[in-house]
């Protein structure tokens, strides 16, 4: 997705975060699992979710400068 965007209008990357679940830059969400999720990985219908503090202070750092570009 983003190599066939490069070179266009869209000027994307992708960061990954090892660790980092949905809702990482929540700013205090223990770590949990949720359930009965309609879109999810698997068949049983869970995801985790969770702050990741890393994460989070990254992103938070990245979005502003990729905004004022």
């Amino acid at each position: 997705m983003v190599a066939g965007a490069k070179g266009r209008t869209a000027r994307t990357n992708i960061r990954v975060y090892p660790g980092a679940y949905h809702d990482f830059d929540h700013p205090d969400l223990p770590l949990q699992q949720r359930s009965n999720v309609a879109i999810s990985a698997g068949p049983i219908a869970r995801v985790h979710v969770g702050t990741n503090a890393e994460a989070r202070a990254d992103a938070i750092k990245r979005v502003p400068e990729w905004i004022a570009r």
